[in-house]
């Protein structure tokens, strides 16, 4: 994952769902649109007091403006999640087997 990209996107899907513009963002929070820009396409990241400003303008949580997915291939998931119910017990497996037969199936 390139998080400054990831970011970037999520600020970008965040703004426009509040019907602001790249200018009005950018005024709002002080800076230059073409910063603002850069931040969206990944080729900056914000210091720390401008993420608090996205979130003040936003009226976003630090929750919310991090929500994005984790892009992880499909093998190497699968990988994990039997790597992590080798160590269970056979109880907790039954348990585990039986909510993802829940999920998967509904």
């Amino acid at each position: 994952m390139n998080l400054k990209k990831t970011f970037g996107k999520r600020l970008k899907i965040l703004r426009i769902q509040r019907g602001m513009t790249q200018f009005e963002l950018a005024e709002a929070v002080g800076i230059d649109e073409k910063h603002l820009s850069h931040i969206e396409t990944g080729r900056s990241f914000p210091k720390a007091n401008l993420i608090e400003k996205f979130l003040d303008i936003l009226n976003i949580d630090l929750n919310t403006l991090f929500d994005f997915p984790i892009e992880i291939n499909r093998n190497i998931l699968v990988d994990k999640i039997n790597e992590i119910l080798k160590t269970v017990s056979d109880e907790d497996l039954n348990k585990i087997y039986r909510l993802m037969d829940f999920f998967v199936r509904r």
